[in-house]
């Protein structure tokens, strides 16, 4: 039986996937929650076993990309499945670099959702063949992001990344507490599709964010 975890904050849609999902009879919803910050508390408090969490990304508060982001480091085997109203290109990548395993589109939830589930559950990726394809020709357009994308503080924070500095020296650095500096962080790698310290350093050094440093 695969353990699902539900986020998602309007009632008729959680009801929708739980019905599809427990009608499989190889599933079973072991929780609930209509924001990103009632997931990491609800995650983080309990000790029940989940496979798989499927949340969309327009949640209140935090959204779907830094929920995953979030979700990922409380429970590094959780696999993630977005389920969103957004179906372009660039929101899967995101949600994929930010560690999710599977994205779908809010409306092909009745036919493709299954599929989805049970590849993840075998711990492969899913995501819709159309998708896929627009996904490879958006990364083949795509320009590089500019440092003009991020405010002056979330270059300031990726800076200090890039330079191998702790969240504590950057937070001394700019007179900021650690948490500000980790939103600071989620912040600049979400507008920038990328999620390990790596992608951020080289994303730095390749724009020239370290120069005159």
């Amino acid at each position: 039986m695969i353990r699902v975890f539900l986020v998602d904050d309007h009632p008729v849609v959680r009801a929708g996937v739980r019905f599809i999902l427990e009608r499989s009879g190889e599933v079973t919803v072991v929780g609930e929650a209509i924001s990103g910050e009632e997931a990491l508390e609800k995650l983080a408090k309990t000790a029940t076993e989940v496979d798989l969490a499927i949340l969309d990304l327009s949640l209140p508060g935090i959204d779907g990309i830094a929920c995953a982001r979030r979700l990922k480091e409380l429970r590094p085997n959780l696999k993630l499945l977005a389920l969103s109203m957004h179906e372009e290109a660039e929101y899967a990548e995101r949600f994929l670099a930010a560690g999710g395993s599977g994205y779908l589109g809010k409306s092909s939830i009745e036919y493709e959702l299954m599929d989805a589930v049970k590849a993840l559950a075998r711990g492969e990726h899913y995501v819709p063949q159309d998708l896929l394809y627009a996904m490879i020709q958006h990364r083949q357009e795509e320009p590089r992001p500019t440092p003009e994308v991020l405010t002056e503080r979330e270059r300031s924070v990726v800076r200090g990344i890039a330079m191998g500095m702790t969240y504590k020296q950057i937070a001394a650095e700019l007179e900021l507490s650690e948490k500000t500096v980790a939103t600071y962080r989620e912040r600049a790698a979400s507008k920038l599709g990328l999620s390990s310290r790596a992608a951020l350093t080289r994303w730095a050094l390749e724009v020239g964010l370290l120069e005159g440093d």
